[in-house]
């Protein structure tokens, strides 16, 4: 199954511990998106991403190959419950990304990906360690520089 990451999920060593042995299928935008941060994350100690709907903007992530077992994993962390449950703390769909880097070297191309949507609940600006976790991220899968300083300018909560 295709997975849409833009969040602390780009973190490298964070999706290897979720997910070992995942697979990046490549770099991918979600157009007429932003990045928001509806979910104040005791765990993060601050607000965590989602997406919303914004004209003429973009969230850049990284598409991966996942496993039924990594998905159920992702399940676990995000808070996902089932459809419609009330107790998730996250929704999924699934949305139309734009492969534009595919790592396998095949053409860029629309594609349906799984994607994790917060629900929002005290929203808030995220902690410098969330924040920190999508920059790492964002540089190691080399997303577009200018998203990578706009995601660096984010006001955190510390």
């Amino acid at each position: 199954m295709l997975y849409f990451a833009y969040g602390s999920n780009l973190d490298p060593e964070q999706m290897q511990r979720r997910c070992p042995g995942h697979v990046v299928v490549g770099l991918a935008e979600l157009r007429e998106h932003k990045l928001v941060y509806p979910l104040t994350s005791h765990d993060w100690g601050g607000g965590v991403a989602s997406v919303a709907v914004a004209h003429t903007e973009s969230v850049w992530g990284i598409v991966y190959e996942l496993t039924d077992a990594h998905i159920a994993a992702l399940d676990a962390y995000e808070g996902y419950k089932g459809p419609g449950n009330e107790h998730s703390l996250y929704e999924r769909e699934t949305m139309s990304v734009h492969l534009t880097r595919a790592d396998d070297g095949s053409f860029p191309r629309r594609m349906q990906a799984l994607i994790y949507l917060a629900k929002a609940a005290n929203p808030g600006p995220p902690s410098r360690r969330y924040l920190d976790a999508i920059l790492r991220g964002a540089k190691h899968h080399k997303l577009p520089s200018e998203y990578i300083a706009k995601l660096a300018a984010t006001p955190t909560a510390d």
